[in-house]
């Protein structure tokens, strides 16, 4: 072994570096630096140990700083440990000692420096290698900020409770809306909404490990939270409960959708019975009359009724299934509803009613309505969304029966004048005779005939003549009853239908159409003087129930004497008052009518 100034070194020792540390025991006065007894304790110390002289030099005292005044000592140096050359100089200037941790050079390692400045200037380094405790007290912080990071992942928060359910820890950031502090002492069951529907025990108090249990509970503000809890007891080292943690995961809203999808799923069942109710039957009254049965069925309601709106009327009574209200109370609730859109609730007199109108197309073409005895009761969100559903589907429906019946009238209608024509009437006119025949009503059969309307045609041109049609026809049409049976029956000629009348009615009513057909000549409201003057010949047949005869003996007996008013110099109205002779009817002329 060698000894150089009470510095023990290993023979193995290069000479330059023996050299090199006896030089911090001797300056160039030979007065000691440090003492012989510092520099055989630091021999020995696991850390880089070093001397920082006057002359800018550093001296290593043990091994361990061997490389650390290799480092301070190349070209290099100050960029290479800047921040313990910046230690240094703040050391010498202040002189008081200086500890700092700085990066080694090879970025891995961490250095715990104090440097201590002495006597003459020198300075004392002593390092501490602080790469493993640095390290980990690295890998706890990022352990914390994992686990803190993980549990705010898969967790609203986390939560601890004490021996008697009381809440002892709750994440940093609450919950349910309240701050920490606020809960902490809280006992974690006065949270629950209903606390004998959650499983026992308690989640919060749980036993034994707890996952995934659904809690209903009631946050700050009063609203309702459903908490996914997960947790696991706290034991003491004798195996003692001490409480419980675990953590908590807010999912209300998936717990809303659930329920909303299992609602849909179910309305979406009930309006498919309602629609294959719709699509079941054949006829239109049979088609209404079960979905509205359907649709009641699917209700808690008394009774369901279906108007249908056709443009410019008011709605009517198509189909209904239960017990509906009086029809005052029913047209007059109906009405009300069908100025509005979406689901409207309308109660009165005692009923609540549910409705909704129909929209093809954006026009209104019909009314849904549910009834209920009970008022003030409401109609739930299922009962309002179920309405909403099935609008389009009874909205389509609607509009198909109200095109058939605008094909049916169009069929039955004359496009010239508006009025029914021949295939119309005699459908009509058929139905009304069974009706006089069951109940012995006598009724009259008018044929009109318009007098010099071929000159019009021929001087004036079809156009006008056709005006000439529609006015006779609007004449028509306002010298009749609301529920007579009136038609354009080809040409120039007209019928009328006047059901439940006597000969004289019948004849006041034909002197009516004849006199004001003849008033067109004056009046200026054809624009223009027809010559010879337009007029009207009306031939009358009286029917009289019991005789047996049908609309073609009628027409024949009526346009008979139509033909003899003409023939007898036009304008004028002759009646056939249809008296039986022989069992048969023999056409009778009133010359003097």
């Amino acid at each position: 072994m060698q000894k150089v100034q009470g510095t023990q070194l290993a023979d193995d020792t290069p000479e330059d570096t023996v050299a090199d540390r006896g030089a911090v025991f001797d300056t160039d006065s030979g007065e000691p630096v440090l003492l012989a007894r510092v520099a055989e304790v630091m021999a020995t110390y696991p850390g880089p140990v070093l001397v920082l002289g006057n002359d800018a030099r550093a001296r290593p005292i043990n091994a361990a700083g061997d490389e650390l005044a290799a480092g301070l000592n190349s070209e290099n140096g100050l960029a290479l440990y800047p921040q313990l050359v910046q230690l240094a100089v703040k050391a010498r200037t202040t002189g008081r000692a200086q500890t700092r941790i700085t990066a080694m050079p090879d970025g891995r390692r961490r250095l715990e420096a104090t440097l201590l400045p002495q006597e003459g200037g020198d300075i004392l380094v002593i390092g501490r290698d602080t790469t493993l405790e640095t390290n980990i007290r690295s890998a706890l912080a990022e352990s914390r900020t994992r686990f803190k990071d993980l549990v705010e992942i898969v967790a609203d928060f986390a939560w601890e409770t004490d021996s008697i359910g009381r809440f002892s820890y709750i994440s940093p950031g609450g919950a349910l809306g309240y701050r920490a502090e606020e809960l902490i002492g809280v006992d974690a069951s006065e949270l629950l909404i209903d606390p004998h529907s959650v499983p026992k025990p308690v989640p919060f108090a749980a036993t034994e490990q707890t996952n995934h249990v659904d809690v209903w509970v009631r946050e700050r503000d009063r609203t309702e939270a459903c908490l996914k809890i997960s947790a696991v007891p706290m034991m003491d080292e004798a195996g003692n409960q001490t409480g419980t943690r675990g953590i908590a995961i807010d999912v209300t809203m998936d717990r809303l959708r659930q329920s909303e999808l299992a609602r849909i799923k179910t309305r979406q069942r009930l309006v498919s019975y309602i629609v294959d109710a719709l699509r079941a039957e054949v006829t239109p009254v049979e088609m209404l009359e079960s979905a509205a049965t359907a649709l009641d069925r699917s209700s808690s309601g008394d009774a369901c009724l279906v108007h249908i709106i056709e443009a410019g009327k008011q709605p009517y009574l198509a189909a209904m299934h239960g017990d509906p209200p009086d029809p005052e109370l029913m047209n007059e609730v109906v009405s009300a509803l069908s100025d509005t859109s979406g689901p409207n609730t309308i109660e009165k007199d005692g009923y609540t009613a549910l409705g909704i109108v129909t929209r093809y197309r954006g026009r209104a073409n019909g009314v849904l309505s549910l009834w209920r005895h009970v008022s003030g009761l409401g109609w739930d969100d299922d009962e309002t969304a179920l309405m909403a559903a099935v609008e389009p589907q009874f909205a389509v429906a609607f509009q198909q029966l109200l095109d058939q019946r605008a094909l049916e009238l169009l069929s039955r209608t004359d496009e010239l004048t508006g009025l029914p024509n021949r295939r119309a009437f005699r459908d009509d006119l058929t139905r009304s005779l069974k009706r006089c025949e069951r109940y012995g009503r006598p009724s009259a059969l008018l044929y009109i005939d318009l007098d010099n309307f071929k000159p019009i045609n021929d001087t004036h041109g079809h156009s006008v003549g056709d005006e000439v049609l529609r006015h006779v026809a609007r004449i028509i049409g306002e010298s009749v009853r609301p529920y007579d049976i009136y038609c354009r029956h080809g040409g120039d000629e007209f019928a009328v239908w006047i059901e439940d009348t006597d000969a004289a009615a019948a004849e006041k009513r034909s002197e009516t159409i004849r006199s004001r057909v003849y008033q067109l000549n004056m009046d200026g409201s054809l624009g223009f003087q027809p010559n010879p003057p337009l007029s009207a010949s009306i031939g009358i047949a009286l029917h009289r129930p019991g005789v047996g005869e049908g609309e073609e003996v009628l027409l024949q007996r009526a346009d008979a004497v139509m033909y003899n008013a003409k023939h007898s110099g036009k304008d004028a109205v002759r009646m056939d008052i249809g008296l039986p002779v022989g069992g048969r009817v023999e056409p009778t002329l009133d010359e003097d009518s």
